[in-house]
């Protein structure tokens, strides 16, 4: 695992052989993973730093039997919005999800906000946290990073810009957003929302 902000881990999947690195986050509130993967091979890692508390389920390409094996493991709750609940619900190995929530802006885990973004999915959620300090919007592959710019996870103006505005009334210091292994920006400083916002946006290649 490598630390990426204090208190903030990007972790290998399989050994560095899966989809990018998976989040790992120590919190006072209670340890949590914001974007979740195949990280079997970090439990022990992950156990030291004392375990899990919470899992985010950001939308139905991250959950599975691997956020079933962190929930077991480490008796995590799992939370879900329940557009993604439902898009999972046909799957033949059941994930477990122990609250389906209303895609809303919804407060978890005493002090984790779930932040609708529609677009790469129907019902994904980004989770919003203070961390040591730094108020961190966690955004998995809603939105992420390429040669230094923003690579919305939709093209389409149209289908995700409302997302990137309903953004602008939050406060945050960082975005850490989903991380292939050739990427090299684990976290974005964000000095100004609006102009941060409006190079997501920009991002969109397509009406």
């Amino acid at each position: 695992m490598q630390e990426i902000l204090p208190g903030v881990f990007a972790v290998p999947q399989n050994g560095g052989k899966g989809f990018g690195y998976a989040h790992f986050v120590r919190h006072p509130a209670g340890n949590f993973i914001p974007c979740a993967g195949s990280i079997g091979d970090s439990f022990d890692a992950i156990a030291a730093l004392g375990g899990v508390k919470t899992v985010v389920i950001s939308d139905r390409h991250l959950g599975g039997d691997f956020t079933n094996k962190i929930a077991e493991h480490f008796g995590a709750t799992v939370y879900c919005s329940a557009i993604e609940a439902e898009a999972m619900a046909h799957r033949s190995h059941a994930v477990k999800i122990d609250h389906v929530l209303p895609f809303a802006r919804t407060e978890i885990a005493g002090e984790l906000l779930l932040v609708p973004t529609p677009g790469h999915t129907a019902g994904q959620f980004s989770t919003l946290a203070t961390v040591a300090g730094a108020r961190i919007l966690f955004t998995a592959d809603f939105v992420w990073r390429e040669g230094g710019r923003w690579r919305p996870g939709n093209l389409s103006r149209k289908k995700i810009a409302r997302s990137f505005e309903a953004l602008r009334d939050l406060q945050f210091d960082y975005v850490v957003p989903w991380t292939g292994y050739d990427h090299t920006e684990f976290a974005v400083p964000v000095s100004d929302v609006n102009a941060a916002v409006d190079a997501m946006i920009a991002g969109c290649t397509k009406p």
